[in-house]
């Protein structure tokens, strides 16, 4: 290894910019790594091939697939001289991948103890690794997780055709991981596919179960079709294909917008107006409940969102809380400026909702008590509407509760320009 008592002295290494730090921690980025399953996985052939190709080729001691989240480098697959470390973690401050990461393209390093980067690191003064050429694993998607790279205890200027050929051997490592994820996302898209199908299996069994007892009943002549019992059996017909028509109508426009087909209009639009508007939707059922509707809106809070689409999230969360609350009680909806955003809030004054189901309630036909979707009428896909409309708008969406005390839904929506 490189004589350090005659180096050069040490500069230390400069930091992320703004850019770069957000580049390593993009959710996106980090959820797509993850996904790969590689992160801490026992060495595998088809990456060791690549570092054995990429050290012969190039004439490196050292050649390495790591992959980067925001905390740690990893490396994948390895080859190394017998004095250099044998764990296959490094600390983000002592790598160079990150930055190759951090660009997504390739980074050549000649002299580490001359690049502000690199300069102030333990890989550089301590184990004195000099040189460095590193390629971005980018996924089609555009996502760096890693890098391909090989390096040297000497200075090195590296040639375009080294360049060329160690992308050319990256290209493979990047097909090997592509392949991982589409296996991965193969298996997740049966496993939901079955849940899906089981779900509304049961979902549809119900109503349409009741329809046909009501209805065989009336067929069968046991009952006088001018009775009151007539008229209860052709009314719970009725109440079970409506509710089939909202779960059909339900599940289409969530599979729109999931799959990104339903666009949105955004357009400046009041928030007095909206929250007006899905009051409307609900004050005939808030009377019938015997549950009032009260608002507290900042002045003037203009969104910039597709009206249409927040008034449907407010109807459904003053809907679901005018259904959980207890007669004589309150909704109240509120809203505020926070930054360039505003908060919503729907209290109400109901049961609440366990800690351990507040992020469950957004799920597909996931409710707090699987006995709500036949006692208060719901689908189970209004909450899960409501999100993905909520995450179209790039907003968030949560809930929070006191079991016995009543549960406070939020989101947030982007404020119009000024």
């Amino acid at each position: 290894m490189q004589d350090l008592l005659s180096s050069p002295r040490p500069m230390p290494s400069r930091p992320f910019t703004a850019e770069e730090a957000r580049a390593i921690g993009d959710p996106a980025r980090l959820k797509t790594l993850r996904a790969t399953g590689l992160l801490d996985s026992p060495e595998e052939e088809a990456f060791d091939r690549l570092t054995r190709l990429a050290s012969r080729l190039l004439g490196t001691p050292l050649a390495l697939v790591n992959l980067v989240d925001d905390e740690r480098q990893f490396s994948k697959s390895r080859v190394a001289p017998p004095a250099w470390p044998d764990g296959r973690e490094t600390d983000m401050v002592d790598s160079y991948c990150k930055w190759t990461v951090a660009s997504g393209e390739p980074v050549a390093i000649e002299d580490a103890r001359l690049d502000e980067r690199v300069s102030g690191s333990g890989t550089a003064n301590e184990q004195g690794l000099l040189s460095y050429l590193g390629i971005p694993l980018v996924t089609p998607g555009g996502h760096a997780l890693g890098a391909l790279c090989v390096a040297g205890f000497e200075p090195r200027t590296w040639t375009d055709d080294e360049i060329r050929l160690l992308q050319d051997l990256t290209a493979s490592a990047v097909n090997e991981i592509v392949s991982r994820l589409d296996a991965r996302a193969s298996r997740e898209m049966e496993r939901v596919k079955d849940e899906l199908v089981s779900i509304v299996a049961h979902e549809l069994r119900t109503p349409l179960t009741s329809i046909r007892g009501s209805l065989g009943l009336l067929a069968s002549g046991k009952v006088n079709l001018e009775s009151p019992q007539a008229r209860r059996m052709l009314d719970i017909a009725l109440q079970n294909s409506n509710r089939l028509v909202r779960l059909i109508n339900d599940m289409l426009d969530l599979e729109r917008m999931e799959s990104g087909s339903a666009e949105l209009s955004r357009e400046a639009a009041p928030a007095a107006v909206l929250v007006e508007q899905a009051l409307d939707a609900v004050r005939a059922g808030a009377s019938a409940a015997e549950v009032s509707l009260e608002v507290t809106l900042e002045p003037e809070l203009m969104l910039y969102a597709d009206p249409d689409r927040i008034a449907q999230v407010l109807i459904n969360l003053v809907s679901n809380a005018v259904k959980f609350s207890p007669q004589g009680a309150a909704v109240r909806v509120m809203a505020e400026r926070r930054g360039g955003e505003a908060l919503f809030q729907v209290r109400d004054a109901g049961r609440g909702i366990p800690p351990e189901k507040l992020e469950l309630i957004f799920e597909r036909f996931k409710q707090a008590d699987s006995s709500d979707a036949r006692e208060k009428g719901g689908t189970g896909l209004g909450l899960a509407i409501s999100r993905s409309i909520v995450r179209q708008h790039g907003g968030r969406v949560w809930a929070a509760s006191e079991v016995g005390r009543g549960s406070t839904f939020f989101f947030t929506v982007a404020l119009a320009p000024a």
